[in-house]
């Protein structure tokens, strides 16, 4: 009697939904996904641009030369391995980032990320981040969808520096567990930073310089030059 009834309330909600106007039927929208803070980075990029006509529109080679980023589990160098080979749109004169490049924690992991993403209509570009490590401790980077921003701060005569807030989806992996069944980290609060916060920029020999709020990088490129 209960199944009969039922089939019956399912089958009259099919019928009512089948009469409605193709189109008309609008289920309400899912809440959107919560982000979790990545990491403020902010990179210094030579002012030597290379630009070459293409297939694509035109492609813009902007070596990146260092930086820093610091985060609530992650923070470190950017070596100077790198360059965005972003494209202009022919057909609507908008950039595009298509970046390579390397960090290097504090604990000496290497992490390889791409990004990629347009310009937008105030001036910075949103960008879509993938990260690449062997690391155990950072190999839940590989399984992130991260998003991010990026401003121009600042320029000299020889460098400009950029800066880029990174988040991933808050039910994103924040460990890994491998087949040995040994997880990584250990914690996941591994590397926070407590009050310490983003990286912030400071006067150096190139201007300014992006570093932690510890010395050690700005000290570093006043020993270069």
């Amino acid at each position: 009697m209960r199944l009969s009834l039922l089939t019956s309330l399912c089958l009259t909600a099919i019928g009512a939904l089948s009469q409605q106007t193709p189109g008309t039927y609008t289920p309400a929208p899912p809440p959107p996904p919560g982000l979790t803070f990545l990491y403020t980075c902010y990179a210094i990029c030579d002012n030597r641009l290379y630009t070459t006509q293409g297939p694509r529109g035109l492609r813009t080679t902007i070596p990146i030369i260092g930086g820093n980023f610091t985060g609530p589990r992650l923070r470190g160098q950017i070596l100077d391995v790198g360059a965005d080979w972003g494209v202009t749109d022919p057909q609507t004169g908008i950039f595009s980032a298509d970046t390579r490049y390397n960090f290097l924690t504090d604990d000496g992991a290497n992490i390889f990320l791409q990004t990629s993403g347009p310009a937008q209509p105030d001036g910075s570009l949103h960008l879509r981040g993938v990260f690449e490590t062997g690391d155990k401790n950072y190999y839940w980077l590989n399984n992130i969808v991260a998003v991010g921003v990026l401003n121009a701060i600042s320029s000299t005569n020889t460098t400009f520096t950029l800066r880029i807030d990174m988040w991933h989806l808050a039910s994103d992996w924040n460990s890994t567990t491998f087949y040995n069944g040994s997880t990584y980290p250990a914690q996941a609060s591994r590397g926070a930073l407590g009050a310490q916060g983003p990286a912030t920029a400071v006067e150096g020999a190139f201007g300014v310089l992006p570093t932690p709020e510890v010395a050690w990088f700005a000290d570093a490129f006043e020993d270069i030059v």
